[in-house]
């Protein structure tokens, strides 16, 4: 017992400092990732082209008109341009003090339309929304195992909305400007196009993706969606929301895998609640592992895991995790609940399980294949 506390104690502290660690690097790496989308405004190298220009023609004039050396040539336009106020380099001719002239006025234009080129540039917006698309695309490029939620309508909300409670990875998809910006604004990373479309598909990272949500408010644009998604990634877990009752054949025809009604649920959790509302409640409170201790859980047993093959009586769960196994969904698909210990975990079985955060961790750890945990551990 005291080893167990101990190493659980040992992993909380290097997780912390891991993910101290990562909002260090995120922290020093921002000030550069400013500068850089800076010197990418359009205004800004237009600014820097006119100024390295005037510099240019500067220094070529004191150099053929003074005939002063190319470091006091350069060293005369910089001073000249940024009317700092030094002595002149040498006693100066009557056309090179009217070039001067000139050139100071110029100067001042260039660096005055600089000046107010950049303030535009940071006040209307454009480095912002310039800075925030690249994030955007960053988190694009190393998002991996997350969802697609095609729709940010009522129904993608809520699932966006749990989603981010659970710290699970997810992309909101929406033909719809004003839905992406309110996405945009809960800190969701979204894109804004149609679901049905492969590209749009490709840019949200459906070849990574580990499921995929069809949320639209209408069943032919789901329909779309789910062949879109079948079609570009075999191995997704789709959802899919259903209107009419009779769509839901045909969105299971397209490849999703559950199909749900928001009406025929609605109704079904009002008769429970009228009958069992307690149960409800705690379902509910245990399906948000932010709002309990405890959380359930679904856990697969992969090939080659230490668990696999093992009756559950063997694994032991309770003493080695602390979790508790409250049903399974054998390799047929056959729900077994309250199992037995004498039940065989074979590879492909999904466990529903019960427990803490760490304890669900151990548990996972337990039900995946060893040579890959070894792989994730060593990153």
């Amino acid at each position: 017992m005291l080893r167990r506390e101990f190493q659980r104690r040992l992993r909380h502290i290097l997780v912390n400092f891991n993910n101290r660690l990562r909002a260090m690097k995120a922290a020093s790496e921002r000030p550069f990732q400013f500068f850089r989308v800076m010197l990418e405004g359009p205004e800004i190298q237009l600014t820097m082209t006119v100024v390295g220009v005037t510099l240019t023609i500067g220094t070529i004039g004191f150099m053929v008109l003074e005939r002063w050396s190319l470091i006091d040539s350069i060293y005369m336009a910089v001073i000249t341009l940024t009317t700092v106020g030094f002595g002149e380099v040498e006693e100066m001719s009557p056309h090179g003090r009217m070039f001067t002239i000139i050139l100071i006025f110029g100067g001042v234009t260039v660096l005055a339309y600089g000046a107010s080129s950049t303030v535009e540039y940071m006040v209307t917006g454009k480095a912002l929304r310039k800075l925030t698309e690249r994030q955007r695309e960053e988190m694009m490029d190393n998002i991996r195992n997350h969802f697609i939620v095609a729709g940010f309508g009522r129904v993608g909300r809520e699932v966006a909305l749990n989603f981010h409670n659970e710290n699970i990875p997810f992309v909101v998809i929406d033909s719809d400007n004003s839905a992406i910006d309110e996405a945009a604004a809960q800190g969701y990373l979204s894109i804004l196009g149609s679901a049905t479309e492969d590209d749009v598909m490709r840019e949200a990272g459906i070849e990574k993706a580990r499921g995929v949500v069809a949320a639209a408010g209408d069943d032919a644009t789901n329909v779309y969606v789910v062949l879109t998604a079948r079609g570009l990634n075999e191995k997704l877990f789709i959802i899919a929301r259903a209107t009419d009752q009779s769509s839901e054949s045909k969105l299971l025809r397209a490849g999703a895998d559950r199909v749900t009604s928001p009406y025929i649920l609605s109704g079904r959790r009002m008769a429970t609640l009228a009958l069992r509302p307690h149960v409800v409640d705690f379902l509910d409170i245990t399906a948000k592992s932010h709002m309990l201790d405890q959380s359930l859980e679904e856990v697969v047993i992969e090939d080659g895991a230490i668990i696999a093959n093992k009756t559950i009586g063997q694994i032991d769960l309770r003493r080695r995790a602390g979790a508790n196994i409250l049903a399974i969904y054998d390799v047929n698909g056959q729900i077994i609940s309250n199992p037995t210990a004498t039940t065989t975990l074979e590879p492909g079985t999904r466990l529903i399980v019960l427990g803490t955060s760490d304890q669900l961790q151990v548990t996972e750890a337990l039900a995946k294949n060893i040579t890959r945990l070894t792989q994730e551990e060593s990153r």
